[in-house]
């Protein structure tokens, strides 16, 4: 009897395995066609461009200030004031290195804020489609590109649902 039951349970199960549902989905997609994630990329450019703008400025002071310095120190100016005038330069390039250092990590802090809640959204879309359609797991296309392939005639493309919850046309 027990034979029975265990052979029984054997035969049913690759059944079950084959009911069960799979979906899968392009991110890259999705997010790339969220006007949300374009707001925020377009907030993030101009943070970035202004960044720029001021390492720039700073650049070019410094590119004075040396053409400056080339054009006044001669052999003949006194080693003091030579040592003092390269102190300055070197300070103000130091200052130029810590400026663009600061500027990329206060972009990355900043990116890190914007993004996260749109991702976040994004996320919920995902696993809400996930949950109300029941799947057992979902891929993202867009992430396992090249790792997983996936066969598209045995899973869903949940991709339009995903993006009809975030109100992407």
């Amino acid at each position: 009897m027990f034979k029975k039951i265990l052979l029984m349970l054997l035969m049913v199960a690759p059944l079950s395995l084959l009911a069960q549902k799979v979906a899968h989905y392009n991110s890259q997609d999705i997010v790339t066609n969220y006007s949300e994630f374009k707001k925020v990329q377009t907030e993030l450019e101009a943070i970035g461009k202004q960044y720029q703008t001021d390492l720039e400025a700073m650049d070019k002071e410094l590119q004075t200030k040396f053409e400056k310095y080339q054009a006044e120190v001669t052999d003949k100016t006194p080693a003091n004031i030579r040592a003092r005038k390269e102190k300055e330069l070197q300070d103000l390039r130091q200052r130029v290195q810590q400026t663009a250092q600061d500027n990329e990590q206060a972009f990355r802090q900043e990116q890190q804020k914007r993004l996260q809640p749109v991702l976040d959204k994004v996320n919920a879309a995902i696993n809400s489609v996930i949950k109300t359609g029941q799947y057992v797991f979902a891929i993202d296309k867009s992430a396992a590109q090249g790792m997983i392939h996936i066969n598209e005639a045995l899973s869903t493309d949940i991709t339009a649902q995903i993006k009809s919850q975030l109100g992407i046309k």
